[in-house]
């Protein structure tokens, strides 16, 4: 069995897929936290009174800011990255086989064994191809032609990656 699904990858949904596999893999959010720890720091060190209050508010600050502006960053990181990386508004071939998923996004070619991924992770809008600790390859569901060939697909990844 040789399939085949074309698409163009869109920003928003990549972005998507990228925090959806971020908050998978972490129970909790670094950044928020430390957010929280310096809010609850810099409040302790206002209340101390003194030149504590300046520091304390400055401290409480940057933790606002880190609890808020994490995410920002985050989508703002992303999306220079997308804007630098010509191939990802490239159309994407992607067929997939019993020996292996080829991939051909312009000017990049690959034919990969099954053996290159680690797990396929599914998010509400794709399926994620896992292959590193921060790296994965994103079908979108909606290039996928009808509801059969999206769970032959997902049946042939789990078979494989196990």
């Amino acid at each position: 069995m040789t399939d085949t699904i074309n698409f163009y990858l869109q920003w928003e949904e990549y972005f998507a897929a990228e925090e959806f596999f971020r908050r998978s893999r972490q129970t909790i959010d670094r950044v928020r936290m430390w957010g929280g720890l310096l809010m609850l720091l810099g409040i302790f060190v206002f209340f101390l009174g003194g030149l504590g209050i300046y520091l304390g508010a400055y401290v409480f600050l940057v933790g606002v800011n880190l609890l808020i502006g994490a995410h920002w960053v985050r989508r703002w990181v992303s999306k220079r990255k997308w804007e630098r990386e010509p191939f990802y508004q490239s159309e994407h071939k992607v067929a997939f086989s019993e020996d292996g998923v080829y991939f051909r996004m312009e000017p990049i070619e690959s034919n990969l064994d099954w053996k290159y991924y680690q797990r396929l992770v599914e998010s509400p809008d794709g399926l994620l191809l896992v292959y590193g600790n921060d790296s994965f390859n994103l079908l979108p569901k909606r290039a996928f032609a009808n509801e059969t060939l999206l769970n032959e697909y997902r049946a042939l990844a789990q078979k494989k990656l196990k």
